[in-house]
């Protein structure tokens, strides 16, 4: 037997028929298995903050769901005993869903945030044909193919990814206040490079709308801008004690009056691109640290002698600290850190200099300051 369908919704347009505050998804499943005589359906989100699940009989390739949700968001149907997933973007609507076992194209029609996700894929998947992404990929893929072949594949492949782009971004301009253009925000992650203002002018554009006012997802990017704000170039770094690697503890705001300018690098042992970039920072260091530049290094390890191997594989000589939370580290949610590496650059009061500063701009910001 052929996988089940799924991953993308298929390209149909429909209208949304509303079913007030409430959602039924109406589905047919067709193809040879007795899983679909008599089986179970599951309908699930993706969301470990707030996981929902629900389980539904199949009865001759038949299901109904019915429920409520507060955030539209993309769910994903599956049938107990056969592969693949159904997508779904889920809100308070009328849907309907059919599909084949033996084909990956199902359709799946109804609600305002489905049919934009329709024509989005649409887009996608011509896209994907007239570049021919699959056979681009399996050149770059396969470890036998020539240099020049990579590099012509790579350079059709990254104009390719830049329409996508593009397509994705016309359909947020077109509606910028919606769920779709909400989710592509959050999915993407492009929140964590929007500056505060640009940030808070998006925010501030669903909470306007009543019918946002209990949506999860901008509560998340509202909790996020409020720390963003806290954290704007003039303000007062926050301030936190952790231990170094032999368990001595070590206060910020005890450590910047030291240097006229102190880096908060936030990076990890397993955070490749952390490492690869850890000579360059070395050699800033010793550029710089005789003019009084000092960095304090907090790592979102978990193990504590891995952490310690690559303090010393890097030759990193300024102050270490770590909780050894990984990314439930309490520094990194106070100071917003969604990735790494990442930096933060305080005077020698402990006020914000420069934040996200990029690896090729970090000499410039201390040749301001240490003059």
């Amino acid at each position: 037997m052929k996988k089940l369908l799924f991953i993308c919704a298929a390209v149909v347009m429909a209208a949304s028929c509303s079913s007030g505050d409430k959602y039924t998804i109406k589905g047919t499943i067709t193809g040879d298995s007795d899983k679909l005589v008599n089986g179970t359906a599951y309908l699930f989100n993706r969301d470990r903050d707030d996981s929902i699940r629900d389980t539904v009989a199949v009865t001759d390739g038949k299901f109904v769901f019915k429920g409520t949700v507060t955030s539209p968001e993309p769910f994903y149907i599956s049938i107990d005993g056969i592969p693949g997933m159904i997508s779904i973007f889920l809100e308070n609507a009328d849907y309907t869903v059919n599909a084949d076992i033996n084909s990956d194209r199902p359709v799946v029609t109804g609600g305002p945030a489905q049919t934009l996700i329709n024509r989005y894929q649409a887009a996608v998947d011509g896209l994907s044909e007239s570049y021919g992404s699959q056979a681009l990929m399996g050149i770059l893929r396969n470890p036998t193919s020539s240099q020049d072949k990579r590099d012509s594949a790579l350079a059709v492949y990254q104009e390719y990814q830049q329409e996508l782009d593009r397509v994705r971004r016309d359909l947020m301009a077109e509606n910028p206040v919606s769920d779709v253009a909400l989710y592509f925000i959050m999915d993407s992650r492009d929140y964590y490079y929007m500056d505060a203002d640009s940030l808070s002018a998006f925010v501030s554009s669903y909470k306007a709308e009543p019918a946002f006012a209990d949506n999860k997802f901008v509560a998340r990017l509202d909790t996020y801008l409020q720390k963003e704000l806290g954290l704007v170039k003039g303000s007062k770094a926050p301030d936190f004690t952790l231990n170094d690697p032999d368990g001595k503890p070590v206060t910020f705001s005890d450590f910047y009056p030291e240097g006229k300018v102190t880096m908060i690098d936030f990076w990890a042992s397993w955070c490749g691109p952390c490492r690869n970039f850890n000579p360059t920072l070395v050699k800033i260091y010793k550029k710089y640290h005789r003019l009084g530049f000092e960095i304090i290094g907090v790592s979102l390890d978990r193990e504590h002698d891995a952490w310690v191997k690559g303090i010393r594989e890097d030759r990193l000589t300024w102050t270490q600290v770590s909780d050894l939370k990984a990314w439930a580290s309490d520094v990194a949610k106070l100071y917003n850190v969604t990735y790494i590496p990442q930096n933060v650059f305080v005077d020698s009061e402990g006020n914000i200099i420069g934040r996200k500063v990029a690896e090729d701009e970090i000499e410039a910001l201390l040749d301001e300051y240490l003059k």
